[in-house]
């Protein structure tokens, strides 16, 4: 399968993992940190059964620092995604974590020794532009949803940037196990107190809907992974994967009838692709 292929697919898993949240964090009638902690722990079980398909499960040499900032990049960072969303249309919430690619820019100029050209500072100006073209005025100005959101686009791009790392030292399969139940694990030190008691008093669907969101979660994770291991240039994968954002913004209008301000919130998603072009470039 080309590496094309795999990355549109994974757009598709993402724009759908996107809406799944939402419903998750509508439906499930529970603490974010349990949101956080139950998504983490389904992705976790899915990749355990489907490991023999993707290199098995394989423990060797793994630098802990990496699998540390994994671990932590993935569990805070959900909690934080969790606590956007509760406030924030889906539309508008993805919209703000693509400022993802302003924090790997950081990161990348921080600890990998990464040059800007002018084309790269032009399109990170352009999706600030966006970014803010939908969080101000009239659409929607809720603070403390879009702080979490870029909350959480900062711990996710740490979560990147540690995973690049590991996905070269590991299998797929241990990869994912690590990831998922890594995160898992460490929200309940945030909150356990909490997290039991929400699921004492839960039903059948705290189980369910964690685990229909894991599903795109998951092919997400593994369609982009291959992705970037088969793609001559894996920039061009990561600026490709930016499109989610068209198809979330039109998901979300026809599944959770987001319909206000759709040109505008239509308008910002497009010039987050463009801006990623040039920060990609």
């Amino acid at each position: 399968m080309s590496w094309l292929l795999l990355t549109i697919i994974s757009v598709v898993f993402r724009s759908v993992y996107g809406i799944m949240t939402k419903v998750l964090s509508n439906r499930l009638s529970v603490s974010v940190y349990t949101q956080a902690s139950l998504l983490s722990f389904s992705g976790g079980v899915l990749s355990v059964i489907i490991s023999p398909l993707i290199g098995g499960i394989h423990f060797g040499h793994m630098s802990l620092l990496i699998v540390a900032l994994v671990i932590a990049g993935q569990g805070l960072g959900n909690v934080a995604y969790f606590s956007a969303i509760k406030n924030l249309t889906n539309s508008t919430a993805q919209i703000a974590f693509s400022s993802i690619l302003v924090f790997n820019t950081v990161l990348g100029l921080t600890f990998l020794s990464l040059h800007l050209s002018a084309l790269n500072v032009f399109g990170l100006i352009l999706l600030m532009l966006a970014i803010l073209s939908v969080i101000t005025g009239k659409i929607e100005l809720h603070r403390k949803g879009v702080v979490w959101m870029l909350l959480a686009a900062f711990l996710f791009a740490v979560f990147q940037l540690a995973s690049a790392q590991l996905s070269k030292q590991v299998s797929a399969a241990t990869y994912l196990i690590i990831a998922y139940f890594g995160a898992a694990a460490v929200v309940p030190l945030l909150k356990w107190r909490v997290i039991a008691g929400d699921i004492q008093k839960a039903n059948l669907s705290i189980i369910r809907i964690p685990l229909l969101t894991a599903l795109p979660s998951l092919g997400n994770f593994l369609f982009a992974y291959y992705a970037y291991r088969s793609a001559p240039q894996p920039a061009k994968v990561a600026m490709l994967l930016t499109a989610q954002v068209v198809l979330t913004v039109a998901l979300s209008y026809f599944f959770l009838r987001e319909k206000s301000h759709v040109l505008r919130k239509a308008s910002a998603a497009a010039l987050v692709v463009v801006s990623a072009i040039f920060i990609k470039s």
